[in-house]
């Protein structure tokens, strides 16, 4: 296990190192808010771990093992940065420090449901690149894996893999619903004329307008 404060360091490294170059021993200490001293510590103990490479009076560099680790936290950052801004609409420099606080604990199953929530977005709200994520589909694969409610047939389960909606109130909605990621959807009836569709959630049963129904994506069990 990796802990926090070097997820944190290789994080800043990889941020302050994106477009090339060494990152600064007080450029560092700036972005983490502690002293040159602290980040001269950390960096030979992270140096010493493989996974920086480190040059007096020049600045340290991601190696291989280091730069892979900052970059699933980059991405779980500025995936939650996005969701915070767009869907809860949090100020970005709030979101900023809670995306830090929330980075460590997010599940790749969490950080993949939120990516296909957000339709695969491709910056954070400060404009930076958003990396991708390391499994072997691109993301219109991985779009196109998941079903619409209304394409799945009567008496067939599926598990809501994520949302698709830009609109809050949408989203909100069909969350208290009970549509949630991971869940298992029974579909009993699909009612004519473009009727609303009568699923099984845990025993409860709810009617969902196929248009609403359309926003969730699910994966048909086999």
């Amino acid at each position: 296990m990796v802990s926090e404060i070097t997820e944190q360091y290789l994080k800043i490294i990889y941020n302050l190192t994106e477009d090339g170059g060494a990152a600064k021993t007080t450029d560092i200490a700036n972005a983490l808010g502690v002293t040159p001293a602290s980040v001269t510590q950390m960096i030979q103990k992270l140096a010493k771990q493989g996974y920086v490479s480190h040059e007096p009076y020049h600045g340290s560099a991601l190696r291989a093992r280091g730069k892979r680790i900052a970059k699933k936290i980059a991405r779980k950052h500025r995936l939650l940065e996005r969701f915070l801004s767009d869907m809860v609409g949090i100020e970005t420099e709030a979101g900023h420090d809670q995306a830090c606080r929330m980075e460590h604990g997010l599940s790749t199953e969490a950080e993949e449901a939120l990516c296909k929530m957000m339709n695969h977005p491709s910056t954070c709200p400060h404009g930076k690149r958003i990396p991708k994520c390391e499994r072997a589909v691109s993301c219109e694969e991985c779009a196109n894996v998941a079903l619409k409610l209304s394409e799945i047939e009567e008496g067939r389960t599926a598990t809501v893999s994520h949302l698709v909606s830009m609109n809050k109130e949408e989203l909100c909605r069909i969350l208290a619903m009970g549509f949630v990621p991971g869940v298992r959807v029974a579909i009993e009836k699909r009612l004519p004329l473009g009727g609303p569709i009568i699923v099984n959630i845990k025993g409860t049963r709810i009617a969902i307008a196929r248009a609403m129904g359309d926003v969730l994506r699910m994966v048909e069990d086999t």
